[in-house]
């Protein structure tokens, strides 16, 4: 069962909010449900494990090659910089992570997770969602320890619309239940899902 702890003061000092302004088409999106949290989860009887949740700014944006237009044509204020990449904010992954993204992760204790790319623990959680058209809504993520504390982070790389559906790869991948990814990274076991 998972605990969520909201957004602590010393968090809120340690995390400071990690998106800056962002304003697409002269609205300014609110990304607080993308802020960083914590949660405790009972792994094993007697271990609990604090989770630190971070998400990507994938959440809110695409890649330059998924946007019809051409690279150029992209006006400057549709996009979004940070240190490490430039993207092309994406109202569709803004609106949908708004609507879903943290009870997704909040219910992950109960969700169906599979092991999205076994090369690397990344995984992959899936919602249905009905726009008109039922869609799925992927959320990929991955859990490593932290490095400078006890505990461990989840990190939401992406989340977005499987536009194609389900790879071959995907509808065949393992299942893992959270409790036992968790275990697994806390203890340095490899993850078998």
């Amino acid at each position: 069962m998972l605990l969520v702890e909201t957004r602590t003061e010393k968090l809120a000092r340690e995390l400071p909010q990690p998106f800056g302004t962002v304003v697409f088409r002269g609205v300014t999106w609110d990304l607080s449900h993308l802020e960083p949290f914590v949660f405790k989860a009972v792994v094993a009887p007697g271990l609990e494990v604090s989770v630190l949740v971070l998400f990507s700014c994938h959440c809110f944006t695409k890649s330059f090659r998924w946007d019809a237009r051409p690279a150029l044509e992209i006006p400057e204020h549709e996009i979004y910089a940070d240190e490490r990449e430039r993207r092309v904010l994406c109202e569709q992954r803004y609106n949908l992570s708004r609507r879903l993204l943290r009870e997704i992760v909040t219910s992950l204790g109960v969700r169906r997770i599979t092991l999205a790319d076994d090369r690397r623990p990344n995984f992959v959680t899936l919602e249905h969602v009905d726009a008109g058209k039922t869609v799925l809504y992927a959320m990929f993520f991955e859990v490593e320890k932290d490095k400078a504390r006890k505990r461990l982070v989840l990190r939401v790389q992406s989340a977005y619309v499987l536009e194609g559906g389900l790879t071959k790869r995907q509808r065949d991948a393992k299942k893992i239940a959270l409790t036992t990814l968790l275990r697994n990274v806390q203890r340095g076991t490899p993850i078998r899902a």
